[in-house]
């Protein structure tokens, strides 16, 4: 076994600085490489006895750590000498940089900018909210009973405070319907958490895509019309729509959007869950209830929402089978779909 005391003095005999990236390249391979000194001297450890051996591991692995940081501590000079350098040189920042390309904008913002430009005529407002909200502005305000499997622990993410990650950005809602202001036509897009099993057509963390109207007149059949625009616009007018009856606390009544599956061709796939059909929205009218929550009267006016998921939207819209690959930063994914 070679004598550890002579090599860690080999040790605190290193230079106290090195001249070159190459230089310190040489030592770190002769010391911490595979045909380095003390990886050769951690294979001569089993030839020794158990108590001898484990005295011996403890001060190599002393040993290890001090070139580490030696060779960290060197690194880091070395940085610090190129940057003081730089300015001494001439550098024509006109010349084209080395790197991988252009950015994109994100296929889920993408299909975000083109929902908003199709309702540009209406006169929406966009609005944004926070993502940690209170118990009142995501569920209390919104008709939502303490009861309701919504609140349960297996569905929102509770922060220590008390709080909730939001599990929907209708919670936006409630602060602008608190306002008071009429018509109220707005807008709002972004993350929202839900604490559910992760599938083809669902994510822990997704993208909504809400929107409110509140004013005189307002019918159920508005809110059709509007979704059917949305959608033939997003998907081309040829693209089959229809509602089905849903419960949500705060819409009565409430509807279910849905597209045709483009994967299966209504045959059924994991995509949709064998439907043949995909649910990419939850709306309806206004509950009263919540009317009465911020004092408006729901005899003298009416409204209607609707959230959609704006990353299973995506997903049809660039033919992707699984919401994760939209959220996986997987380059080759995110260029197919500039």
């Amino acid at each position: 076994m070679v004598d550890i005391d002579a090599v860690s003095q080999r040790v605190r005999d290193l230079p106290t600085k090195v001249s070159s990236e190459a230089e310190l390249e040489e030592i770190r391979r002769g010391w911490l490489g595979t045909k380095g000194i003390l990886k050769n001297l951690f294979k001569e450890l089993g030839a020794l006895p158990q108590e001898e051996r484990i005295q011996c591991a403890t001060k190599l692995n002393l040993l290890k750590a001090q070139v580490e940081a030696y060779i960290d501590m060197q690194k880091e000079e070395l940085n610090k000498s190129a940057l003081n350098t730089i300015g001494d040189e001439y550098f024509d920042f006109s010349l084209p940089s080395i790197s991988s390309g252009l950015g994109s904008i994100h296929p889920i913002r993408k299909l975000e900018r083109k929902i908003t430009e199709l309702l540009r005529p209406f006169g929406f407002e966009i609005v944004e909210g926070p993502e940690v909200e209170t118990d009142y502005y995501c569920f209390d305000s919104l008709n939502i009973p303490v009861h309701h499997p919504a609140r349960d622990m297996q569905d929102t993410f509770y922060t220590a405070t008390g709080n909730v990650l939001r599990t929907h950005t209708t919670s936006v809602q409630s602060r602008e319907l608190e306002k008071g202001k009429l018509p109220l036509k707005i807008i709002t897009c972004g993350r929202t958490y839900r604490n559910e099993a992760e599938d083809a057509s669902h994510q822990s963390m997704f993208h909504q895509y809400d929107l409110v109207w509140v004013e005189e007149g307002l019918s159920l059949s508005h809110l059709m019309a509007l979704l059917t625009h949305i959608l033939h616009g997003i998907y081309g007018p040829l693209r089959k729509v229809r509602f089905v009856p849903k419960y949500y606390p705060y819409t009565d009544p409430s509807i279910g959007p849905q597209i045709n599956c483009q994967f299966c061709n209504e045959k059924g796939c994991p995509a949709c869950k064998g439907s043949g059909w995909v649910t990419i929205a939850g709306a309806g009218m206004i509950h009263e209830n919540v009317l009465k929550e911020f004092g408006y009267d729901p005899a003298k006016v009416s409204g209607f929402a609707f959230g959609c998921g704006s990353s299973r939207l995506t997903a049809q819209m660039f033919h992707l089978p699984n919401l994760k690959s939209l959220y996986v930063n997987d380059l080759r994914v995110l260029r197919s779909l500039v």
